[in-house]
């Protein structure tokens, strides 16, 4: 079966973090170029990290799922669902109204020790 039989494969994917670390310099050179040399140049290299942007898009667009890995889902029993269970208790003691639980006493210290002779 060829590659391009089967399911179709979404246009273009999510764009890679890293992908910012080329574009955003390249977009700071276009806004030089086109703020103090000639606008077409700024037009030019921001047209240029436009479609890095676009490449990289493509490169990350999700692969079908073949067939065989694709995950077999029971069919629902006809009727209605069954009754629930107890509930579970909490994985810890809720917290008190006021927000936090009594302060604990402080720890009582006395001077320093008595000196020795």
């Amino acid at each position: 079966m060829s590659p391009r039989e089967g399911p179709s494969r979404p246009k273009f994917g999510r764009i890679d973090p890293f992908c910012l670390m080329a574009v955003l310099p390249v977009l700071l050179v276009a806004g030089i170029l086109g703020a103090l040399i000639h606008v077409g140049l700024g037009i030019g290299f921001a047209a240029f990290a436009g479609l890095i942007v676009l490449f990289d898009s493509w490169v990350n667009r999700p692969r079908p799922v073949p067939a065989a890995e694709r995950p077999v889902r029971a069919p629902r029993p006809a009727g209605p669902p069954p009754a629930r269970g107890p509930a579970r208790a909490p994985a810890r003691a809720p917290r008190p109204p006021e927000g936090r639980g009594p302060a604990r006493a402080p720890v009582r210290r006395s001077g320093p020790p008595p000196a020795r002779r």
